[in-house]
């Protein structure tokens, strides 16, 4: 399962100061995590190139091979967090949440503030089905970001992958919501041939307060907020050769829905079987 998340994960785990940001931010006093830089400072030439091999399998997308030249590297550098991460990741890629659970545990138990392990170990365990502890990673991440311990730049993470047949959808969550109409929750998906045809959201517009306080006063002084099911999908360029989408509205909430409540609706949505209430084209 090739995911958006742990590839974009791998890619600034090597390069960033703090990683898994889009651009370097200052790094992270309350908790210095270590970099690609940190680690090919104090391993020997011929790691090293077990390093750069691994990262051109992972770029290539095999991602076995990856997760085997990371894991051969380990045990040079046994209990390097970063090796371990970039192998989890390669794991997560190669759809192994057995392996990949192996590699996080360790340094999410003794790295409580490791905010990269707990958004691994979180997409992880959701992928294993352990509904109890992807939920408790949710609430830890949260907490991560409240005491500004993940990067400023860091506004939403892959939470699970799934697969639909010769589609994937990719679920996240918002650390904070985000965009003009306010994203608590967002998901993709893509084609076997990884192009995005179709974006999903869980929404929670400023504009549509009012009239929410006016129809359910009692809700609304309790401080709950209405949500939207959305989803925008691709159709094309137009005569003009300016892109097109067709927005859908599926359903509201009365208070934010819990993650489960999201990816059903998503999967819904995903594989056609929700029923939209509205829609209309957009350039």
């Amino acid at each position: 399962m090739d995911l958006l998340f742990p590839a974009l994960l791998f890619a600034l785990l090597i390069s960033s100061t703090v990683p898994l940001s889009a651009q370097s931010v200052p790094a992270n006093t309350a908790s210095r995590i270590e970099t690609g830089q940190d680690l090919l400072a104090h391993v020997t030439p011929a790691q090293a190139q077990q390093f750069v091999d691994a990262d051109k399998a992972y770029s290539a997308h095999e991602f076995s091979e990856a997760l085997a030249r990371f894991k051969a590297l380990e045990k040079e550098v046994p209990d390097d967090p970063l090796v371990r991460k970039l192998a989890a990741s390669a794991a997560l890629q190669s759809g192994d949440t057995v392996v990949a659970l192996e590699q996080l545990r360790p340094i999410a138990q003794t790295s409580l503030d490791d905010w990269q392990a707990a958004a691994l170990l979180t997409l992880a365990y959701a992928e294993s089905g352990d509904k109890v502890n992807r939920d408790a990673g949710m609430a830890h991440m949260q907490d991560l970001h409240k005491r500004g311990l993940t990067p400023p730049t860091l506004k939403q993470y892959a939470v699970e992958g799934v697969s639909l047949g010769d589609n994937t959808l990719v679920i996240q969550t918002s650390l904070e919501p985000w965009g003009h109409y306010n994203v608590y929750y967002y998901g993709e998906v893509a084609d076997k041939e990884h192009t995005t045809f179709l974006r999903i959201t869980v929404e929670s517009s400023d504009a549509d307060q009012l009239l929410f306080a006016k129809e359910h006063p009692k809700e609304a002084s309790q401080g709950l907020r209405q949500f939207s099911l959305d989803a925008y999908r691709e159709t094309g360029l137009n005569s003009s050769g300016q892109r097109t989408q067709t927005h859908y509205t599926f359903q509201f909430f009365v208070g934010r829905p819990s993650y489960e409540t999201v990816r059903d609706a998503f999967i819904s949505v995903a594989t056609g079987k929700a029923s939209a209430i509205s829609s209309r084209s957009m350039q």
